[in-house]
């Protein structure tokens, strides 16, 4: 909820336009730039925190991530979730990546594990498709 000294009347105007009655910013845009991201790869590199493992478990019907150390590539945490939000809220609420690249990358392979599951196919981390 909005506090008192937070909430702005709708003639308040500001750089992100105007205020509706909820308290919300109207957005307006004047020529954003574009950038087509087609054909961009993301150049790999290590996360100095660790690497995950992601996967189905079938048995429980979770999402499962693993997180492994660098040093002796021993899995330190395993980490199961029903949804891939619950998953990563929990790999952030630990700490375990320092990498933003990384992050995105854990949170694109989670939605995937989570269509596989849902869907009855078989996942493979890293793997463009499902099988």
């Amino acid at each position: 909820m909005l506090e008192e000294s937070d909430k702005k009347s709708s003639e308040d105007v500001t750089s992100l336009g105007k205020y509706d009655k909820k308290g919300f910013k109207e957005i307006t845009m004047d020529r954003p730039r574009e950038i087509d991201a087609t054909g961009i790869e993301r150049p790999w590199r290590m996360d100095p925190k660790g690497y995950f493992l992601i996967r189905v478990n079938e048995d429980l019907g979770k999402i499962e991530a693993a997180f492994c150390d660098i040093k002796e590539n021993k899995v330190r945490v395993i980490i199961r979730g029903d949804h891939p939000m619950e998953v990563y809220t929990a790999i952030l609420k630990e700490d375990l990546i320092s990498l933003m690249d990384h992050a995105c990358d854990i949170g694109e392979q989670l939605a995937k594990a989570s269509i596989a599951l849902k869907q009855g196919k078989k996942y493979t981390q890293d793997k463009e498709d499902l099988e």
